[in-house]
């Protein structure tokens, strides 16, 4: 077993261990609950607890609506913000591949490669690729050249 299954089960028994210790010392040590009956539920007619079931009813559902309610909110609320900065991420990567291609675009119209310049472009290439053959590069793969423009010094 993995390290993190094994701490997984030790915690979950850790909880169950205090669940049950705290059960048996609810059920052994003597309890004094008061007066039960401190609302006079117990001299009310049946009407009138029917009432008072139906209003202690309402209270727990809408309870239990309201803090579904407000679960609801965080959650959408979580769901908007963890999107708004993937969707942030993309457009900025979008805007950024957009600026590549202009600039790449510019390079290219800025580059007129004549037929001679053409034969010397080779030149240059091959003098680089047979430098590069020489030399002991381990990661060739990333050696890969382009020329964009050619001045004369």
């Amino acid at each position: 077993m993995s390290k993190k299954k094994i701490i997984k089960t030790v915690i979950i028994c850790l909880v169950f261990a205090a669940l049950i210790a705290g059960l048996i010392t609810m059920m052994v040590l003597p309890q004094d609950y008061g007066n039960p009956d401190s609302l006079g539920i117990g001299k009310s007619n049946f009407g009138q607890r029917l009432l008072i079931g139906l209003q202690v009813a309402l209270l727990g559902i809408g309870t239990v609506f309201v803090m579904l309610i407000l679960l609801i909110l965080v959650v959408t609320l979580m769901r908007l913000i963890f999107q708004g900065a993937g969707k942030l991420k993309e457009s900025q990567a979008a805007k950024k591949a957009q600026s590549a291609q202009k600039q790449e675009a510019i390079i290219e119209e800025k580059v007129a490669i004549d037929d001679e310049d053409e034969e010397v472009v080779a030149v240059i290439m091959a003098a680089l690729n047979a430098y590069y053959e020489t030399q002991e590069v381990t990661y060739k793969s990333n050696l890969k050249f382009r020329v964009r423009s050619i001045k004369e010094i």
